[in-house]
């Protein structure tokens, strides 16, 4: 006889709910859990049967950790029997039927990674919903299927590093959000799908000469609004360029004043070597911004010029050699590790007092190169580098 759960309605007891089974087992002791079958459902009476059918195979075969996720009920009994059925027992797994969204939205507010990285994992799920590839009705179990079809669309647009980080963030989700291990199914079957091969990377394009950062400053539209704030694109290139800070550490606004120098700390977490003091030739507030209308500037500049965000960087490099700073040093205000042993015994910490000097070379540098102008340059410039920094928050 098929049992229900009872309530108690004008002091008598009445069947309430679904059908429950009740069977004890060798493997995890007695199960007794509502299967969802009601009795209006549809060959009611057989499901049951099946139902008890599929509990007593995974007795036999001492299926405890299957058993265990129905017994403490993370798996439903008709999510199990349906994967019973269609002959996939490795796809009973803890949580697969499960609505994706709210799990996965659950698990962010409690994420412990970086705050850049919440960010940016709050924004790939709600630009898989804007795509339709994540509905209300996409299940835990179909996280596989999603990381498909985003794979053949991003191969199409070539983002191959977005796809990368979109995978890692489902993969992230299944182990500290589900608590999948390596007998997981759907991880398995999400390891399956291989990364995007990364096209040949872009040539670099830094600034040949100082002339060149201020002839992109003049041609950048600076008078972007973001959020309701006035974007100063200008003073973005100028700091980036002679910071060398990382693109993703000025979009999390990872700097600020260091109180013992007096110069600029770059609060980078890239390597261990990315936490580092720069000198302090201009200063930016440091809040987070995002680079992707800078980027947009530039690809839509014309005449078309060949420099990106990354290139800043890579200027920076440059201008401080070019300004007589050693190499030991300005590999540190890069954030760069040592690349050989004589490397390991070059490296140090810089001194307030070599800040302060190596901030005066990159200012005289700046000097002479003004004094050097380009023919034809339409531009009169400031005499000096104190004018310059004047001027460009001036205009």
């Amino acid at each position: 006889m098929a049992i229900r759960a009872k309530k108690k309605v004008n002091g008598k007891w009445q069947p309430s709910g679904s059908y429950l089974v009740d069977v004890v087992t060798k493997t995890v002791g007695r199960i007794v859990k509502a299967t969802g079958i009601f009795p209006t459902t549809k060959n009611a009476r057989e499901k049951l049967e099946q139902v008890k059918l599929m509990l007593k195979d995974l007795d036999i075969s001492r299926d405890e950790q299957r058993l265990t996720q129905i017994k403490l009920g993370k798996v439903k009994l008709l999510d199990a029997l349906a994967a019973y059925q269609s002959g996939r027992v490795s796809a009973i797994e803890a949580y697969a039927g499960d609505a994706l969204l709210p799990s996965m939205t659950k698990w962010l507010q409690t994420y412990s990674s970086s705050p850049y990285t919440l960010t940016q994992y709050t924004e790939f799920i709600k630009r898989l919903q804007r795509l339709g590839l994540v509905t209300p009705s996409t299940r835990v179990r179909e996280i596989p299927d999603v990381v498909r079809a985003l794979k053949a669309k991003m191969n199409r647009e070539g983002k191959a590093i977005y796809f990368r980080s979109v995978r890692q963030m489902f993969i992230s989700y299944t182990k500290t959000g589900l608590g999948y291990d390596a007998d997981s199914m759907i991880l398995k079957e999400l390891k399956k799908i291989s990364l995007i091969p990364v096209r040949s990377r872009r040539e670099h394009h830094p600034f040949a000469h100082f002339h060149e950062l201020i002839e992109l400053g003049q041609r950048i539209n600076s008078s972007g609004r973001w959020g309701n704030r006035t974007v100063d694109y200008r003073s973005w290139v100028f700091f980036m360029t002679l910071t060398g800070i990382r693109p993703t550490e000025f979009e999390r606004g990872a700097w600020e004043r260091d109180t013992k120098t007096g110069h600029i700390r770059i609060k980078g977490t890239k390597t261990v070597n990315a936490n580092r003091v720069v000198p302090n030739i201009i200063w930016l507030p440091a809040e987070p911004r995002r680079l992707a209308n800078l980027q947009m500037r530039l690809i839509n500049l014309h005449p078309p010029t060949p420099i990106r965000c990354r290139d800043f960087r890579r200027s920076a490099a440059l201008f401080y050699e070019a300004a007589g700073i050693p190499r030991s040093r300005y590999s540190y205000y890069l954030g760069h590790g040592h690349r050989d042993i004589t490397g390991i015994y070059e490296r140090h910490t810089p001194t307030t007092a070599q800040l302060d000097a190596d901030r005066a070379k990159i200012l005289k540098w700046i000097d002479e190169q003004r004094q050097n102008k380009p023919v034809k340059q339409p531009r009169v410039w400031s005499p000096t580098a104190k004018a310059f920094l004047e001027e460009l928050y001036e205009s």
